[in-house]
């Protein structure tokens, strides 16, 4: 990669001033704060929301609804990191950011990791259009004849392809507002008709449920949003980093309230029989359950491109045929395209587990892509902070006295060694955010495979 050498030496150099911003690159966006905090917010959401009452179930309620609220935290934080290090080693891309901070080892792992996850990602996206296409189908147009693999193959190259030729996700930012504004009468009519059908079903308010790790990665993938974190910065027509902070953190707010709200409403109602689906704990007689099946169909196809730009970006980025970053015609990016998105088509077409993939995919790679990875290419580049520069200020701090001068910026103000308790603190959390990550990578996974 041309300038390697160059973008390494400035990630690692000490950078004081948190003004000193390396301008990017790529072309400029054109949405606002709020839009591009409504495409965060569609990424963060997508299907994931579906499974939280069943995860709440395998977590434990009280322990659930704790590491919903931490888990969010942690995703703000990763989604801040991963831009201010892009920043500091002047490049706006998930692939070249982990070169610049961990090598070739990390950018290799990276690019696989993404890959997997997020066709893993798009191919749960287009099994739930499928599913509750197909039901809906079945329900009013009993004599159609039409198949799932008919239906997801019909749906995705009329209603979805056409939205992913795009260079990044800043025009679907209306389609993103529609999708989450579908969301609001999901959650109505659940906590409405649920009651309904609740069979006098009692939850339990344990602490600590069956299935805690494999439930952490399920609420790993129901925060999975770092794929997106330079797609919808590219969008910003402000890219600074206060403005980049007031999109992503409303949207972390705004996911939680609403992952809170269905998670509740769903585990209260159903309890232990809460499925991966939540929508298919009801009957196929009931028409508001039904019209809340053909929004949620709506909104699962306006934020599948959400998941499919990063696997698009990383490929044609691993593959060098990126239009705007090698002298290349854009014709090798659309046929990229094509034959990604026909992979991921043919999969949800076979495929038909949901829980195990929610389970499976959040465990291995959205716990790495979105939590350890972040945490560690900002560790590396995105912070001046480190153990050794703690323990030397400390030492030298030992020995000040009053009579000690103290060292001065050029504009006279006392100069610390570059480390404000602002960003100890934020080093501290990237520690936090890495352990996390690979806890639930780990042992998570293991337990899906080992475990009851």
């Amino acid at each position: 990669m041309n300038g390697t050498q160059d973008v390494v030496t400035t990630a690692l150099n000490p950078i004081c001033s948190s003004d000193e911003e390396p301008s990017d690159t790529q072309p400029s966006g054109g949405a606002s704060t709020t839009k591009v905090a409504f495409n965060v917010l569609n990424t963060i959401l997508g299907s994931g929301i579906l499974c939280l009452p069943y995860a709440l179930h395998n977590a434990g309620f009280i322990f659930g609804l704790i590491m919903l609220c931490i888990i969010a935290l942690l995703s703000q934080f990763a989604l801040y990191a991963l831009v201010i290090t892009g920043k500091r080693t002047g490049t706006a891309h998930f692939s070249t950011v982990a070169h610049a901070a961990l090598g070739s080892f990390g950018y290799h792992v990276l690019n696989v990791s993404m890959v997997v996850d997020m066709v893993g990602t798009v191919i749960l996206y287009l099994i739930l259009v499928g599913d509750l296409s197909t039901s809906l189908i079945d329900i009013y147009f009993p004599k159609s004849g039409l198949t799932r693999a008919t239906v997801i193959f019909a749906v995705s190259t009329t209603l979805v392809l056409p939205q992913l030729f795009f260079r990044n996700t800043g025009p679907l930012a209306r389609l993103s507002i529609l999708a989450v504004l579908c969301l609001p009468y999901i959650i109505l009519v659940v906590a409405i008709r649920a009651p309904l059908y609740s069979d006098a079903t009692v939850p339990e308010f344990s602490f600590f449920g069956p299935r805690v790790l494999p439930a952490m990665g399920v609420l790993a993938f129901t925060y999975s949003s770092c794929h997106a974190a330079f797609p919808n910065y590219l969008g910003l027509k402000d890219r600074s980093t206060a403005s980049w902070m007031r999109a992503s953190s409303s949207a972390t707010l705004g996911a939680s309230a609403i992952s809170i709200a269905f998670a509740l409403v769903g585990y209260l109602s159903f309890g232990s029989k809460a499925g991966a689906n939540i929508l298919a704990n009801f009957p196929d007689s009931d028409n508001y359950i039904n019209f809340g099946r053909l929004l949620f169909t709506v909104s699962v196809l306006l934020t599948t491109p959400m998941g499919f730009y990063p696997i698009r970006d990383t490929v044609t980025e691993m593959l060098k045929i990126d239009s705007t970053r090698y002298n290349v015609s854009r014709i090798w990016e659309s046929l990229c395209t094509l034959a990604l998105f026909a992979l991921c088509v043919a999969a949800a077409a076979v495929c038909t587990d949901l829980g195990l993939a929610y389970e499976l995919i959040g465990s291995l790679t959205c716990s790495m892509i979105n939590f350890l990875l972040p945490a560690l290419v900002y560790l590396w580049a995105g912070t001046d902070v480190s153990l050794g520069a703690l323990l030397r200020k400390w030492r030298r701090s030992s020995y000040v006295t009053e009579q000690t001068p103290l060292l001065v910026e050029a504009n006279g103000k006392p100069l610390h060694g570059c480390m404000s308790f602002n960003q100890v603190s934020l080093w501290v959390l990237a520690w936090v955010v890495a352990g996390f990550g690979l806890w639930v990578m780990v042992l998570g996974t293991y337990n899906i495979r080992y475990g009851n």
